[in-house]
């Protein structure tokens, strides 16, 4: 099988930046932070090189098997990222925030069944009855990932918590990824127009790559230091402060 230019050339930006990505992560030690989530790109890594040598010189049951294999291990490992992220914003002193329990409890429940019907009752343009299983279970996960994902910004804005750290910036590129990767296999699902499939798909690989190279400036730089009060509410404090004192001395 041949590759076109485009693709080859976005197989190697992907496979380039995806490196590049974990090296800062390794050298910052930013790794220590986000585990999962230097795990899931030092995957991406494998992932591009096998993908692209079972393509280039393998049979089409070869990389089908390959795709699949590490499509699944790929998704587990997104879970495995958005309830890293979880862990970092919503929880304190190693438990969560009281409420953040129930709503992500309700989510996590509600999300497979939301990303099953939407996978269920769609009529995907495909060829073969596999083709279509195919577009299915790319829409649900999709759908899945992205509201399992939702469910953590969305607890920790009503929870009134931060997002100035590390997992806030991962959580910015993963969101915009997400998004585009939810518009793409929708209009794979709902447009049935198979003369745009590869179109769609590289508008994916580039919204990724855009997102890698966010995260490779954002972790190259240190982690932003947490709000302090403002110079005005200090001064009210120490006001407030001496007139306690003065008048425990009038006493």
């Amino acid at each position: 099988m041949n590759l076109s230019l485009m693709a080859t050339v976005l197989w190697a930006a992907g496979f380039v930046l995806n490196a590049v990505l974990l090296f800062v992560l390794l050298y910052k030690r930013r790794y220590r932070i986000v585990p999962w989530f230097t795990v899931w790109i030092g995957c991406g890594c494998v992932y591009t090189i096998a993908l692209f040598v079972s393509y280039r010189f393998g049979s089409k049951g070869v990389y089908a098997l390959t795709y699949w294999s590490s499509d699944f291990i790929d998704v587990l490992l997104q879970i495995a990222v958005i309830l890293e992220i979880a862990a970092i914003v919503l929880q304190r002193s190693g438990r969560l925030v009281e409420g953040a329990r129930m709503r992500l409890s309700i989510m996590g429940a509600t999300a497979p069944l939301v990303a099953l019907g939407m996978a269920w009752f769609m009529k995907p343009a495909a060829e073969t009855n596999l083709d279509a299983w195919a577009a299915r279970t790319s829409l649900f996960t999709t759908v899945l990932v992205l509201l399992l994902f939702v469910a953590v910004v969305m607890a920790s804005h009503q929870l009134g918590l931060g997002w100035r750290s590390y997992a806030m910036r991962e959580s910015y590129g993963l969101f915009v990824w997400a998004v585009a990767a939810f518009a793409t296999d929708t209009l794979h699902a709902y447009w049935r127009t198979l003369g745009h499939f590869t179109l769609l798909e590289n508008m994916r690989i580039a919204v990724f790559q855009i997102a890698a190279i966010y995260w490779i400036v954002t972790f190259w730089l240190p982690e932003p230091v947490r709000e302090t009060a403002a110079p005005e509410n200090i001064n009210g404090l120490k006001e407030l402060r001496k007139r306690l004192e003065y008048g425990q001395q009038s006493r």
